[in-house]
């Protein structure tokens, strides 16, 4: 797959390519989300993961959904409606698993919280969330 060809499809804008970070701000379904790449080279980013970027697109409102309800059973007393769906990573080390879907959760006292649920190649869950803060 050609570069131009992955932002077609991801409707994307902004490639930046530096020391194996690769990142662009895409829009599925109306909500711009920003695609971010640890660890690869752009021939792998655009030989190996089309695959599972043409998916994510295709499934996306699933995709999210399970996210979001993995969300609301581990925070049942808070409003999970006002998380914004903001990044999508993948990471080569795969602390994300195959890949990982990253909701802003607002700022705290260290910086800005991500949730992040994590995805496997058959694009199952992890139960467990990932909290980063930036």
């Amino acid at each position: 797959m050609k570069k131009e060809d992955l932002l077609y499809i991801c409707k994307g804008r902004d490639w930046y390519n530096n020391d194996n970070v690769i990142c662009f701000k895409g829009n599925i379904s109306g909500k711009e989300i920003n695609f971010d790449f640890c660890g690869y080279s752009e021939d792998e980013v655009l030989s190996g993961l089309g695959y599972f970027i043409k998916r994510i697109i295709r499934d996306f409102e699933r995709l999210d959904n399970k996210a979001r309800d993995i969300i609301k059973e581990k925070h049942k007393e808070e409003d999970t409606n006002i998380l914004k769906l903001s990044d999508i990573y993948f990471d080569k080390s795969e602390c994300y698993d195959c890949f990982g879907m990253g909701y802003y959760a607002g700022e705290s006292k260290t910086g800005k919280l991500y949730l992040i649920v994590k995805f496997d190649e058959e694009f199952h869950a992890d139960k467990d969330i990932v909290y980063e803060v930036y």
